[in-house]
């Protein structure tokens, strides 16, 4: 949880800090998302994956993993989407 505070990270560049597989971190992220959000000083993000070829972004995609392909335009050519922790802000 500590590499994703203040940035955004794929889970194959926290796979790769980690030196684990990719899978297991996205297995990890799942209870991350779990434990975030039943802290009210933190919240979890997730920069949703976009295709490469026609920019459609995969804004409602619930799971964490990256999309095999584009429902528009049907490339392969995904980002994967990318997560991060930040503080809330409170007034």
């Amino acid at each position: 949880m500590q590499l994703l505070v203040g940035t955004r990270l794929s889970s194959f560049q926290l796979a790769q800090m980690l030196g684990i597989q990719e899978r297991l971190v996205e297995e990890h992220l799942s209870h991350i998302v779990k434990t975030v959000g039943r802290d009210t000083n933190r919240r979890f993000l997730s920069e949703p994956s976009t295709c490469r070829q026609c920019a459609f972004e995969f804004k409602d995609r619930s799971r964490l993993t990256k999309p095999s392909r584009c429902p528009r335009c049907r490339s392969e050519s995904i980002t994967p989407p990318r997560f991060g922790i930040e503080p809330t802000t409170t007034r």
